[in-house]
């Protein structure tokens, strides 16, 4: 029998009036514009060792890990490892894995962790819930492989791993020895129609569970799977929480969660009503209400606050954007209309892609070539003192340089 905290837990989130909410009002077409001066401060440069054939190319990322600097290249399918003091680690090619083969960083456990499909099978949706009910059976392992770089072991190998269940239910560590999981999906395959949007885990038993919805046929949840989003916050034990094709950001305190703030969004970018009740025929009908109806709200997908801003990364039905919304002036600004300054060296840093928050510090990457550039034309700029060496060895253009800045508070 289902636990009555789980049920009370959801219908005391859901009966919490909107009007109670702080209102972030967002108009995707009329977002203003400001120089990136005003949102950004405490700029510091973290020049790389330079190594032959190491180069930064367009599509990249960085992760802070608990020691190393981790920059993904997923053009080229290889990861650099550098220490936090800058000096080069490991190149680490994982090309023979295949494109599919996405390295997310474990946090908890120290490692890189690629999980994906074998490719010598071919799942639909429909195929990988068979798996899932039915994990125990022997022979669906192989639908699917694991591999595992152990970032506390220097030779950094990736070795082979047994796909375990939490990983096709991609459960993420929350804290203490609590797990939560995030997916959503419908099918007729399920027999019990009562599911949770968002679970908390401890071992194998249900802790709590929040957003009830029918996993048989919630009309929202057709044709499509989706996922809970949970944001960490620089204060232990805080996150904030996002749904699919809801406008309100939630705040949970360990496993306690209660509504933050609410998105208000002009009519053309809410989705109707029809949206939530009448269900699609099949999944092309769905495919083509998203692609004719491409920026209404499909899910908040960040979030990150300061006492003067509220950053965002919201994902419509084709298209996303990030925002950062300022309380004094209840105002928000689209990110790619942020313009750089020279009092910033010209550098673009708060960026649509490739930029990573780590607690209250912010991370992306920047070519070398392109600071240079800038001080060579402006003489009267002072180089900053850890730029100085790494400047005066004539660097490749292409060399990465990590650059960590903070959101003005």
């Amino acid at each position: 029998m289902r636990s009555l905290i789980l049920i009370g837990c959801c219908l005391f989130i859901s009966s919490l009036a909107h009007s109670q909410l702080q209102k972030i009002y967002l108009h995707p077409k009329s977002a203003g514009s400001e120089k990136q001066s005003k949102f950004v401060d405490s700029i510091r440069f973290i020049p790389l060792e330079i190594k032959a054939g190491i180069e930064l190319t367009n599509y990249n990322n960085v992760e802070v890990t608990a020691n190393y600097f981790m920059i993904r290249d997923y053009a080229n399918l290889i990861i650099l490892l550098y220490a936090k003091d800058g000096r080069f680690i490991k190149k680490i090619n994982y090309k023979k894995l295949g494109m599919y083969f996405y390295p997310s960083y474990d946090e908890h456990n120290e490692q890189l962790v690629f999980f994906g499909n074998n490719k010598n099978y071919v799942l639909t949706p429909r195929d990988k819930i068979k798996v899932k009910l039915d994990w125990s059976n022997p022979h669906n392992k192989k639908y699917y492989k694991k591999y595992t770089v152990d970032l506390n072991d220097t030779s950094f190998a990736i070795k082979r791993a047994i796909p375990q269940q939490s990983d096709i239910l991609y459960a993420n560590y929350l804290y203490d020895d609590l797990y939560d999981v995030r997916g959503i999906s419908t099918s007729d395959l399920y027999k019990d129609s009562l599911d949770y949007e968002y679970k908390i885990y401890k071992g194998n038993q249900l802790v709590k569970g929040f957003f009830p919805y029918n996993r048989i046929n919630e009309t929202k949840y057709l044709f499509k799977e989706e996922n809970v989003s949970v944001i960490s916050t620089d204060t232990p034990y805080v996150h904030f929480l996002t749904r699919p094709y809801c406008d309100t950001i939630y705040k949970m305190v360990k496993d306690s969660l209660l509504p933050y703030c609410q998105v208000v969004l002009p009519l053309e970018n809410s989705l109707p009503a029809s949206f939530f009740t009448m269900p699609f025929k099949n999944k092309t009908e769905r495919e083509n209400f998203e692609r004719n109806n491409g920026w209404m709200l499909r899910q908040i997908h960040s979030v990150f606050e300061t006492p003067q801003f509220i950053y965002l990364l919201i994902g419509y039905l084709s298209n996303w954007d990030t925002y950062v919304y300022q309380k004094q002036t209840n105002t928000t600004f689209k990110v790619k209309n942020i313009k750089p300054d020279s009092s910033q060296y010209n550098l673009k840093l708060l960026s649509e892609w490739g930029v990573t928050r780590k607690k209250n510090n912010f991370y992306s990457t920047q070519k070398a070539g392109d600071i240079i550039s800038f001080f060579e034309k402006n003489k009267n700029v002072p180089v900053p003192k850890e730029l100085e060496s790494f400047i005066r060895s004539n660097p490749p253009a292409t060399t990465p340089v990590i650059v960590e800045f903070k959101l003005k508070s």
